[in-house]
């Protein structure tokens, strides 16, 4: 199948970004000009333009001359949300973010119980005080995110850092729902209590497992409150 036009033009700057011709900062030809080269109409440019700034290789303002932009990880992860939802209104879809989310939070855990330095573990009790102070819901989904992804900073990895909070992002339905489903605070405080004891003893097994029961027993409630739902 022909690539369309707008495919062709995005792939050009794609490759010059890629090859270090275009650095960040540098600026684009005017839309005219693009039009000229590739003997392109201005809504194929526009759509070219478009997709290179979802990727995060493009930043552009009203007004403005496009720039080469750096993309972020953040930006990438940010790009996949309304399909992620999308992904996840299918109960089986939800069920399977629901086992990446444990898979990335359990080797976090036992990453932390590795790495974690006294100015983590200092940060993580603030992080734990901050959700046994929560006094509705929510602010306990809040700081019960904000512990979480304490852990992640742990791994001093920022794709760990922003998948983590695009997980939480995607989730955080799960979380509201499993939090008011006859579960007290108290008892997923007690939860985030034994995750947290373990990486201060630096037990890998044992931070892994507690994370394990944490979220089984949250996607559990999770599931408890769909089916009375219904």
């Amino acid at each position: 199948m022909a690539r369309k036009k707008y495919q062709e033009i995005a792939e050009h700057f794609e490759l010059l970004v890629l090859s270090g011709k275009l650095k960040p900062g540098d600026r684009l030809p005017a839309e005219r000009q693009i039009m000229e080269d590739f003997d392109a109409g201005r809504s194929s440019v526009r759509e070219a333009l478009f997709s290179l700034q979802r990727q995060g290789l493009l930043t552009s303002r009203p007004g403005a001359v496009p720039r080469v932009s750096t993309p972020t990880v953040d930006g990438i992860f940010a790009e996949l949300s309304g399909s992620m939802r999308h992904y996840m209104n299918r109960p089986e879809g939800l069920r399977e973010m629901q086992d990446a989310r444990a898979l990335l939070e359990i080797g976090l855990a036992r990453r932390a119980a590795k790495m974690a330095s006294e100015e983590d573990i200092e940060k993580l009790q603030r992080a734990l005080e901050a959700n046994r102070s929560a006094r509705d819901l929510d602010s306990f989904v809040r700081t019960d995110i904000a512990f979480h992804l304490e852990i992640a900073r742990v791994s001093k990895n920022p794709v760990f850092e922003s998948l983590n909070a695009a997980l939480s992002d995607w989730l955080k339905d799960q979380r509201i729902k499993s939090s008011a489903a006859n579960t007290s605070f108290e008892s997923v405080v007690e939860q985030h209590q034994r995750i947290l004891d373990a990486i201060r003893e630096k037990n890998v097994e044992k931070a892994a497992d507690a994370m394990d029961r944490h979220l089984s027993e949250v996607a559990r409630k999770y599931w408890q409150a769909v089916l009375n739902q219904n």
